[in-house]
């Protein structure tokens, strides 16, 4: 049976993808609340984050506990990036001071579920910048599994 998502066995993420998320988060995590950045390119055997988009305004809440964002939100994004020939890579989100960086039953089960896409969880309201610290997470087999750092060494970029 074939599939619209073709296997992802590396994702290749630019220091300017990393510098972008923390430049963009920093400022809700400073106030205490959870953010997140969306990171799109185009999807291959190897696939190249080339966009980080990081939404603000109606339909994205931020708030202590969560970051959650519309449909609308979503199809916005869809809408701007489908003829640039871009599609959803990863999602990278913070948690709060205190809180480690694992995906929550919300982030596991009301998140996009989409075979080889990643959930990345940042620890400290995106000031742990040692990307090594983060929770790195791929979706497969109808769940969320953590890449332990062998892995992410080998499969992320």
């Amino acid at each position: 049976m074939s599939t619209p998502y073709p296997e992802i066995k590396r994702w290749v993420l630019p220091g300017a993808v990393k510098s972008a998320t923390l430049d963009g988060v920093l400022p809700s995590g400073r106030r205490g609340n959870e953010s997140g950045a969306f990171w799109l390119g185009v999807r291959a055997s190897v696939a190249r984050v080339t966009a980080v988009v990081l939404p603000q305004g109606k339909g994205v809440e931020e708030s202590p506990c969560q970051w959650r964002v519309s449909p609308e939100v979503f199809g916005a994004i869809s809408r701007w990036a489908k003829p640039r020939g871009l599609t959803l890579l990863g999602i990278a989100h913070t948690h709060a001071a205190g809180i480690p960086p694992e995906l929550s039953w919300p982030d596991r089960h009301q998140s996009v579920r989409v075979p080889g896409i990643l959930a990345v969880v940042i620890g400290n309201g995106g000031r742990d910048d040692d990307h090594h610290d983060w929770g790195w997470y791929v979706y497969e087999d109808d769940d969320y599994r953590q890449l332990r750092q062998r892995e992410l060494m080998r499969r992320v970029h």
